[in-house]
């Protein structure tokens, strides 16, 4: 393509309006990643959270009637995954859910069985002595520090969120 040396500024303003775009876009991702997630996150614990603590959700498996039975399944053991993790609940305020849950279900189910479905230890309850593992240091350290079952789920949720949004049409006021 042939430009008109009197239009050779063009040239500039196409790549000076190109860099901005991109910096826009990524600026706008970033501000995706810390605005839109953390609140995606922070719902989804607190429903499962809520759930879990006054309904007893999960506990006992129980189908949907509003889904079919193979997305019942699966929507019930992809909240099993974060329930059991030791992160959970990491955005929702009330940390100590799981020690509700057990203390509020502890006399219909075997303790040591809803400790581990809760991903607790049996020493997580209040008025004994913890054992202090020694942390580590370093790269390998944080590597094995991450709570994968966890971050799964977060993923999960972060790229499934608006499928699980039914696609409603707006009502049209003519």
């Amino acid at each position: 393509i042939m430009m008109d040396p009197k239009n050779y500024y063009m040239v500039y303003l196409l790549k000076i309006s190109a860099f901005l775009h991109s910096c826009v876009a990524f600026l706008m991702m970033i501000s995706y990643y810390k605005l839109k997630v953390p609140l995606v996150i922070f719902k989804r614990e607190k429903e499962i959270a809520r759930k879990l603590e006054f309904e007893g959700a999960w506990l006992i498996d129980q189908p949907s009637e509003t889904n079919s039975w193979i997305l019942s399944y699966l929507s019930r053991e992809w909240h099993k995954l974060v329930i059991s993790s030791q992160s959970f609940p990491d955005s929702y305020w009330d940390k100590f859910v799981k020690k509700k849950v057990r203390n509020k279900y502890s006399d219909q189910f075997d303790y040591d069985e809803l400790s581990r479905f809760l991903g607790m230890e049996k020493n997580d309850t209040p008025g004994k002595f913890e054992v202090v593992k020694p942390v580590e240091t370093g790269l390998w350290g944080k590597i094995k520090s991450v709570d994968m079952r966890y971050q799964v789920w977060k993923w999960g949720v972060i790229f499934t969120d608006n499928v699980s949004n039914k696609n409603t049409v707006p009502k049209r006021y003519d």
